[in-house]
């Protein structure tokens, strides 16, 4: 069997199963599974990369009847296009939160004990009150270090005691370097990352409950998506629960009914 090259540049051999459960996480029907795997096998070859495999995949389902699925498809990278600043994505982790429960804050100034900090965002629940800092990168292969970690602990250190935080929280649209990850199990920094943790990471409680980025949307160009992040809309949710919001995003009228028809699909899924 042939090698492929990840994203992080470190090589590993192909996995049929790996890409099978990567179709199946985004909801494509079976009737195209095998097509599928057919498709990319029939093209393989030594140290292909795991890019090159993915977006034959995609390429594959943007061509097909159900286009819409390519958006889910590419949820990762989707989500990396809600930068290029990191604030969409302090936006966007708050919205996972309040699913989750929590009143939620984005982008508060606080002073500290020593100097003041803007906390990404702050997220109440019960008795908890997390510091919740968010580390977005718009690179494929990138991961989140310690550095990340020991500034998130620093912060809240500062924090605590003024704003009564009972927890410091790392989120992260990447993985999570092992060093990282040992620092925040010991000084008990809850970490969501991409992966992380198994089944309650990211993107597990995106596809929970159906958190998709309105950058997962198809018929919207790079610069109609970032209109809409700039108006604060981040979920393609709040579209199909308001559907004048399309108008926020300086779209085409003769567009606006498929953008509304392709939401709706991708919330009913």
């Amino acid at each position: 069997m042939v090698n492929v090259i990840k994203a992080d540049g470190t090589r590993e051999s192909y996995n049929r199963n790996k890409v099978l459960d990567s179709i199946k996480r985004a909801g494509i029907p079976e009737s195209l599974n095998k097509l599928l795997i057919d498709e990319i096998e029939r093209d393989l070859y030594e140290d292909v990369t795991t890019y090159k495999i993915y977006k034959h995949i995609e390429d594959f389902l943007g061509k097909s009847d159900e286009k819409y699925l390519k958006g889910r498809y590419s949820l990762k990278q989707s989500i990396m296009q809600l930068g290029p600043t990191g604030y969409p994505f302090e936006t966007y982790v708050a919205e996972v939160l309040k699913t989750e429960g929590y009143k939620t804050e984005v982008g508060s100034v606080m002073e500290g004990k020593c100097v003041s900090h803007e906390v990404d965002v702050v997220a109440e629940k019960n008795n908890e009150k997390l510091m919740t800092e968010c580390k977005f990168h718009n690179r494929p292969g990138t991961k989140s270090d310690i550095q990340v970690a020991l500034y998130t602990k620093a912060r809240f250190d500062d924090l605590r005691e003024k704003h009564g935080f009972t927890k410091a929280m790392l989120v992260t649209n990447t993985k999570i370097t092992k060093d990282a990850l040992d620092y925040a199990h010991c000084e008990g920094i809850r970490v969501l990352g991409w992966n992380y943790p198994g089944g309650e990471s990211l993107r597990d409680l995106i596809e929970k409950h159906k958190l998709y980025p309105v950058t997962v949307l198809t018929s919207l160009s790079l610069s109609q998506k970032q209109n809409l992040l700039e108006a604060g809309i981040v979920l393609v949710k709040q579209i199909c629960l308001d559907k004048t919001l399309v108008d926020k995003g300086n779209i085409p009228p003769n567009l606006k009914g498929e953008i509304i028809k392709e939401s709706a699909l991708i919330c009913n899924l």
